[in-house]
């Protein structure tokens, strides 16, 4: 069982456990977190794995934190205890931790989402249910791992293209890879309707050629905007649920309510 007992430890006492899933851009805006702890305190202890009173301890969440105390040359930093983890499980927990706090970078995710893939037996549900990320996330970058070029996961890492953007162009090329790294540099410039239009088109045509499939994309589409007045509550949830799926809002908003009308039966 977890002690939630919070309490100072030593930073000389601890190391940064292997299991952490971020392994790149430690750094980056660590200067920001120094300086909002200098202001207002730890807000968050770091979750280390051992028995107190005999380190070293082995840091599962909260690196960046840790990192930063050692910034600020403090000798201690607040956190709490959790018993002995198996890899699979010091994964999870550091996973979770990291997707909702600042974003990891392509190659720090796709490692650990792909890692836990495998080790539950291809089992997406299974990674959803240890982790809390998306069915539709967790098939993304898997699907992106298996099936996508070498010079795409390359731009993936340089941060040139979204993963979303690049499963959009591999389910619209039906794993044609030179097509999909085609598609995928049109698609730059390409609004939401218009990658969801060359998705749809793509899946539904097979022998499509790119040019078929651009042309599709690109022809215009007449619809018609509907405001709705969101509560607040509402309004929070559609931008967390935009960031953590890479969507537009609107997009997100639309799938909802298509999603919703076909639930109740009103979508024929």
């Amino acid at each position: 069982m977890q002690d939630e007992t919070v309490r100072d430890v030593l930073l000389t006492d601890i190391e940064i456990s292997d299991d952490n899933v971020r392994h790149s851009e430690q750094d980056r805006d660590l200067q920001e977190l120094a300086d909002s702890i200098r202001k207002h305190g730890q807000l968050q202890p770091a979750v280390l794995m051992g028995v107190l009173g005999k380190p070293p301890y082995q840091l599962i969440v909260g690196q960046r934190r840790f990192l930063a105390h050692r910034m600020l040359k403090r000798p201690t930093i607040r956190a709490i205890f959790i018993p002995k983890m198996n890899m699979a499980e010091a994964k999870v927990c550091s996973l979770v931790e990291n997707m909702c706090r600042t974003e990891l970078t392509y190659n720090d995710a796709a490692d650990a989402i792909t890692w836990l893939y495998i080790k539950y037996a291809r089992d997406a549900q299974r990674v959803h249910k240890e982790t809390g990320l998306s069915v539709r996330k967790i098939h993304q970058y898997v699907d992106i791992e298996e099936r996508a070029s070498e010079e795409t996961k390359k731009k993936l890492r340089q941060g040139k293209v979204k993963p979303v953007d690049v499963h959009r162009a591999l389910q619209a090329a039906h794993d044609d890879i030179d097509k999909a790294d085609e598609l995928l540099q049109r698609m730059q410039n390409y609004d939401s309707n218009e990658k969801k239009r060359l998705v749809e088109y793509g899946k539904s045509h097979p022998g499509a050629s790119v040019a078929q499939l651009v042309r599709h994309a690109e022809e215009p589409e007449y619809e018609r905007n509907v405001i709705v007045r969101l509560p607040d509550n509402v309004r929070r949830a559609l931008q967390a649920a935009a960031k953590a799926m890479s969507m537009d809002p609107d997009e997100v908003a639309a799938r909802a309510v298509e999603e919703w009308l076909s639930d109740q039966g009103f979508m024929k």
